[in-house]
C-alpha cells in the first residue's frame, strides 16, 4: 500500500489490475516455479540428487493452479487471468 500511498485496499486492488501488478504471494509462487524449472534442467550432479523433489514440488504448484499447466509461463498466465477475474467476474479474458 505504500507504493500507491493509500490505505484503501480497493484503490490498491484497482491500481494492481490497471498496472498489471500481481500480489506478492503470486509473484513468489512464479519465482519459485521458474527457479525449479531451471534447477531441474541443470546437468549438475549435485542438482540431479534433488531433481525428483524439485519435480514433485513443481508438479504440486502447477496442479494447484490448473489442470493443463506445464510451464512457469503457463502458470503466470493462469494466475494473471484468475487475478483479473477476481476483480471483474463478468470480464472475458483471453
Amino acid at each position: 500500500m505504500k507504493l500507491f500511498r493509500t490505505g484503501s485496499s480497493s484503490t490498491v486492488n484497482e491500481c494492481q489490475v490497471s498496472f498489471g501488478f500481481l500480489p506478492a504471494k503470486s509473484q513468489i509462487l512464479l519465482c519459485t516455479a521458474s527457479f525449479l524449472q531451471k534447477f531441474i534442467a541443470l546437468d549438475n550432479s549435485l542438482c540431479t540428487l534433488f531433481a525428483t523433489d524439485a519435480r514433485l514440488q513443481l508438479y504440486n504448484i502447477f496442479k494447484q493452479n490448473g489442470t493443463n499447466i506445464k510451464t512457469a509461463r503457463q502458470l503466470r498466465n493462469a494466475i494473471y487471468v484468475n487475478f483479473l477475474l477476481t476483480f471483474n467476474p463478468g470480464c472475458a479474458v483471453s
